[in-house]
């Protein structure tokens, strides 16, 4: 789990309770200064990861929309139908490698994105893409599929059309270890962002971090 996941989750959990305990206590002071105190470190920690300017957040608005695109593009490969023949007919892989290119395209976008953004959040999530590659290096480098030195994905395409349809089924069918990480790491940049960039810059309440 990412270091910037672990900190909203922290932030959420401890305001949820002052929150409760303030409201309780109708707006006792010695809450409210505990409140204001963890909006502060809060605000401090989410800008050490470089949230904050109009400009910066556009970085992570960018971020967001890969990481959807990356989710929506494994969903897809998660398909059983891509990898079974038509009732009757021979096994046409021509849609599951263009889905498989869609997929590559979709994650180097999301590498380069997280490139922009640099700081915390490139070096927690492009690592967990990473990862999540490397424990299934060998079975990517069966069909085809390799791991630049940038973290982008590349592709041997004679390879990958001769790979056989259960070897690639292995890697992207929804029950496999690298399928739940990339859709676990997907989530979560896209909550993160997702929550801190739909907030007003400039103002830190009991609600969460406000940005622009």
């Amino acid at each position: 789990m990412s270091s910037i996941k672990n900190s909203y989750e922290y932030y959420q959990a401890s305001q949820g309770l002052l929150s409760m305990l303030n409201k309780n206590k109708k707006g006792n002071p010695l809450i409210n200064h505990l409140v204001e105190k963890n909006e502060l470190a809060y605000q401090r920690k989410m800008e050490s990861f470089g949230f904050g300017t109009t400009k910066g957040n556009n970085k992570y608005k960018q971020v967001e929309t890969s990481a959807n695109n990356l989710e929506d593009a494994l969903v897809k490969l998660g398909n059983e139908e891509l990898y079974k023949a038509e009732t009757g007919k021979e096994y046409d892989n021509s849609l599951l490698i263009k889905n498989i290119n869609n997929y590559i395209t979709a994650y180097n976008s999301t590498v380069t994105s997280l490139d922009n953004c640099g700081g915390s959040l490139k070096n927690s999530f492009a690592i967990e893409l990473s990862e999540a590659f490397k424990e299934k290096a060998e079975a990517f480098n069966k069909v085809g599929i390799t791991m630049s030195a940038d973290g982008k994905l590349a592709v041997d395409q004679e390879k990958l059309k001769a790979a056989n349809p259960d070897d690639i089924k292995s890697i992207f069918n929804t029950g496999s270890a690298y399928y739940k990480a990339i859709i676990n790491g997907t989530n979560s940049m896209e909550t993160i962002i997702n929550k801190a960039l739909a907030m007003k810059s400039g103002t830190y309440n009991a609600s969460g971090i406000m940005l622009q």
